[in-house]
């Protein structure tokens, strides 16, 4: 399939140059969903459990963490510790592996960059995309975890989709920020592990928000994560809206971002061809 898309984006380019403009982006989707479907296919091949690999983090980072709270006092606001943990450990687990796969994917299409004529946010998509499906394998799981421990559907539900919306436009700018360096510089993506640790614990996935008060609460509040990562345990195991503000703060400082990030992708993409 994926072979198919490219001989027909190749076709498309070299020999048929007046081609419309909605051939042309028909093309960059055919080539997007092969390129994502080509990874997935790719990172489970011979393995025995195959796409329950997906979940196998998430499952540990829990299990880690409800053992540490036999040690430390964690406070899980009433709730049974694994809902409270997992429903915030699924979604950071996806922006870590995106922010990871954004910038894997851009250097592992190193022989497309220098072959064919496509824009340069292709392929930070094909990341996104990539760990999305590893979310909605482990988001299965979550399902069956709050209906085994009695945690009903709400309507709060229906904020789903914007908050995964959220995560995965700041999955997207952080992982083209990190590819417009790693590119030129592989140290970043050396270290890339260590930062998401300090991310991590800069984040509400395995304590509470409320565990933050007084005036580090504000500076807390500006990382863009806080407000979602915490937006997903109120609507799943809460049944409650996500705090609106501190979600309108996180999209704030991603805009901030944004406007720095994407045209420093945009310049340093121009010559990627030349260095992967």
């Amino acid at each position: 399939m994926m072979k198919d898309a490219i001989d027909l984006m190749s076709s498309w380019i070299n020999i048929t140059p007046t081609i419309t403009r909605k051939e042309k982006w028909q093309g960059y989707w055919h080539l997007l969903m092969s390129l994502v479907l080509r990874d997935i296919q790719v990172r489970y091949r011979r393995t025995v459990l195959g796409p329950l690999w997906t979940i196998i983090p998430a499952v540990m980072t829990m299990v880690i963490f409800s053992f540490l709270r036999g040690v430390v006092d964690i406070d899980s606001e009433g709730v049974p510790y694994i809902v409270f943990a997992f429903s915030t450990i699924v979604p950071w687990t996806f922006f870590q592996k995106a922010i990871t796969n954004v910038p894997n994917s851009v250097i592992g299409n190193g022989g497309l960059l220098r072959k064919m004529s496509v824009p340069r946010s292709l392929f930070p998509l094909v990341g996104i995309l990539t760990a999305l499906f590893d979310f909605f394998m482990s988001f299965i799981v979550l399902i069956l975890i709050l209906f085994l421990n009695n945690v009903p559907i709400t309507i709060a539900w229906l904020w789903l989709p914007i908050l995964l919306f959220l995560l995965c436009l700041l999955s997207w700018i952080v992982g083209i920020g990190i590819t417009s360096v790693s590119v030129y510089r592989r140290d970043i993506l050396r270290g890339l592990s260590y930062i998401t640790q300090l991310w991590f614990f800069a984040t509400p996935v395995v304590y509470s928000l409320n565990a933050v008060q007084g005036k580090k609460r504000i500076l807390y509040s500006l990382n863009p994560t806080v407000g979602i990562i915490d937006g997903f345990r109120q609507v799943l195991v809460f049944g409650q809206s996500p705090d609106v503000a501190l979600l309108l703060v996180g999209f704030v400082v991603m805009m901030l971002a944004l406007c720095f990030v994407l045209p420093l992708y945009h310049y340093m993409s121009l010559y990627f061809a030349d260095v992967i």
